[in-house]
């Protein structure tokens, strides 16, 4: 068990589940939304995600989907570690392919979409596959995410995600052509110089760019 914020959030996080990471929580942390707001949270993990928006957002309506069971259930393990904090905002928990969303819940219904993507493409993979799902993009690939992020939100909707930053032209190309204009870009540093992404994209609109470093 560990704080997740200042405010003394907690989450739960057994050690055979991929675990909480800085990109992650300065994802969270950079999303705003309305009290009004239905938000999805795709590849929701054990809730990182889904823990700080409920917490420091209060949407409407958090659904959270994973294709992992055991993430699922440890989110829901999180919810109930927090339902003190989190009385504002109904959940819906759901263990299903992100990609069949769309045949779970009616069509166009978010008004805001959260990731924090798998990104590896190639090399070698954790013998844990739990962490492997969580890591590699063979069940969530960006294409993936902005096609189901366009059958999932409303016009005028808003989708945050991180990707690594030297893919910044891949994720803008990808999201640009199933009609979502990158709005913002957030880059993060380390110690080694800039190493991530954090975009804001809204489904139609102008062109305009902002970039935040």
């Amino acid at each position: 068990m560990e704080f997740l914020n200042d405010e003394g959030l907690l989450i739960e996080q057994p050690n055979n589940l991929y675990k909480l990471s800085s990109d992650a929580v300065a994802l969270g942390n950079f999303v705003t939304c309305k009290p009004t707001d239905t938000v999805i949270d795709v590849g929701c993990g054990t809730g990182v995600l889904t823990l700080l928006i409920a917490d420091q957002q209060h949407p409407r309506k958090m659904i959270s989907v994973d294709i992992n069971a055991e993430a699922v259930k440890q989110l829901k393990k999180n919810l109930t570690i927090n339902q003190a904090k989190l009385k504002a905002t109904e959940f819906l928990t759901l263990n299903a392919d992100a990609r069949e969303l769309h045949t779970l819940i009616p069509a166009n219904c978010a008004d805001v979409i959260v990731c924090n993507p798998p990104y590896f493409t190639t090399g070698k993979k954790s013998q844990n596959e739990h962490i492997s799902q969580a890591r590699h993009d063979d069940t969530l690939s960006l294409n993936d995410l902005a096609s189901l992020c366009t059958k999932n939100i409303k016009y005028g909707g808003t989708v945050y995600f991180c990707y690594p930053a030297n893919q910044i032209a891949k994720a803008i190309t990808i999201f640009e052509n199933n009609n979502f204009r990158i709005k913002t870009i957030k880059l993060v540093s380390n110690q080694k110089g800039i190493y991530l992404a954090i975009f804001r994209a809204k489904k139609g609109g102008g062109h305009q760019t902002t970039l935040l470093v």
